[in-house]
């Protein structure tokens, strides 16, 4: 994965309806077949941090990826999985198939003065063993 990476796309779809994601190594992936996403609208781009650490003698990765939108209708899908793409095109995934799924948390603001952002702000967390997945062919 590229030291550099901004993402400037996500789209969310339901895990279970994603077929079979092959992971080809710890941090690769590819589908068996195309999976329908849903886009979610961004503004701006999406900040993703990964963290590891060691849980009874095993790797474990955190991957949050936080973005605001002005779509103020709670995300529905609880078992979903995310597909993020990045400014030269590359994909990756945050969730597969199966468990553990990723947590969403979302903040909507209403703030007390006029200029600020009423942006909801949506926050997703993958804690696997497996960062976010590089998608290739």
């Amino acid at each position: 994965m590229s030291n550099l990476v901004h993402v400037k796309k996500i789209e969310i779809a339901d895990a279970c309806s994603l077929g079979s994601i092959q992971v080809l190594s710890e941090t690769t992936c590819r589908f068996k077949s195309q999976p329908v996403f849903s886009e979610i609208n961004i503004k701006e781009l999406v900040g993703v941090a990964i963290e590891d650490s060691y849980e009874n003698n095993q790797k474990v990765y955190t991957t949050t990826a936080t973005f605001n939108t002005c779509d103020k209708k709670p995300i529905t899908v609880r078992q979903a999985s995310f597909r993020l793409t990045s400014i030269d095109g590359k994909q990756y995934m945050i969730g597969t198939d199966s468990r553990p799924y990723p947590i969403i948390k979302e903040r909507n603001q209403f703030p007390e003065k006029p200029g600020d952002s009423t942006l909801k702000t949506v926050t997703i967390t993958w804690k696997s063993l497996h960062p976010m997945l590089l998608i290739v062919e």
